[in-house]
């Protein structure tokens, strides 16, 4: 099973390679790199971390009936989350932030990672909008059409499941019942069936404890501005791109650029999001009959920047907190 885990996000990522390269120019991809102007590369690093600054802020929001915890070490760690998510598997950034601050303010780590899995589902919802906006207003694209249904299932229903499940909690009353419902069992069978019940019970309590922000309608209008200026700047980052490729096409782009970049980074794939991040921008470009050179290009230079800015803070935060990558693989949720 394992095996299987580990093959699954090897082969979609070569089957979008493939996509990705086939018919692919690539001499005419090296001189779009070349005729980039670098200018434009000072005003997206700075971007990219106004977005992690916004980030930061919105996780502060999240976690700030838990805790009470300085942005001067959010803004790094969740710039050194979003590296962690780039070069390892499995969302390794997601688990890492949960893991820190659980860790370093002594709080329950299961309960944060609540907290993110409640972040990613308000930037679906921002996305979802992002992409709405653009089929009505710019274009009626058909792919468009069947991902905003898609994430309309996913993120609207994920947010009221969320909203259910803390307002009337009613795992312990389930767990209970199944405990009674077992007497009948020998003692050495019940004694490891309720020892797995009442873990489950902790655990997915500590889990719903992370959507108690959603009982708070102040706290979650901050939250929901906080992910409109995360994905306002991720929407920047790729018009300013556009702009150093002297492409002359509608801003309107990006809405649908970051919607299908946000999509497709839920296919699994391996490090760096190789073959359905580049495909996802070809499908956007392409909606504005923009060739697959400029879309490549557009995404190398994004993906570049964004890697290396957000990997140099993530090697000085690790350093300085004297965490290693092999302790980040294998530190539980605990």
């Amino acid at each position: 099973m394992r095996f299987l885990k580990k093959l699954l996000p090897f082969i979609i990522t070569v089957l979008f390679i493939c996509l990705v390269f086939i018919n692919l120019d690539f001499k005419e991809l090296i001189n779009i790199l070349k005729d980039f102007d670098f200018r434009f590369i000072f005003p997206l690093i700075a971007v990219i971390l106004l977005s992690g600054t916004f980030r930061a802020l919105n996780y502060k929001q999240l976690i700030s009936k838990t805790l009470d915890v300085p942005l001067k070490i959010l803004i790094p760690l969740c710039l050194t989350g979003s590296a962690l998510n780039i070069l390892l598997p499995a969302r390794a950034g997601d688990i890492f932030r949960a893991y820190f601050t659980g860790k370093k303010y002594n709080s329950d780590k299961i309960k944060l990672f609540g907290t993110i899995m409640l972040e990613r589902i308000f930037d679906g919802l921002v996305i979802l909008s992002m992409l709405i906006l653009g089929i009505f207003i710019y274009n009626k694209n058909p792919l468009a059409q069947k991902l905003c249904t898609i994430g309309a299932v996913i993120f609207v229903g994920s947010l009221i499941f969320a909203f259910l499940t803390v307002k009337f909690n009613k795992i312990n009353t389930f767990c209970n019942f199944l405990i009674c419902k077992t007497t009948f069992l020998p003692d050495k069978i019940k004694k490891c069936f309720d020892s797995f019940i009442n873990f489950t019970n902790k655990t997915c309590n500590s889990f719903i404890d992370g959507f108690e922000i959603l009982l708070y309608p102040k706290k979650l209008l901050l939250i929901i501005l906080c992910s409109c200026g995360i994905w306002f700047f991720e929407a920047l980052k790729y018009y300013i791109i556009i702009q150093g490729l002297d492409c002359h096409v509608s801003s309107s782009i990006v809405l649908f650029i970051i919607s299908f970049l946000a999509l497709a980074c839920m296919i699994p794939s391996t490090s760096i999001y190789i073959g359905p991040y580049q495909f996802a921008v070809i499908s956007a470009f392409a909606i504005y009959n923009i060739n697959k050179e400029t879309a490549l290009a557009s995404s190398f230079i994004e993906q570049t920047t964004v890697t290396i800015l957000t990997s140099i803070t993530a090697v000085v935060f690790l350093l300085k907190n004297n965490i290693s990558i092999k302790d980040i693989r294998k530190e539980p949720l605990e």
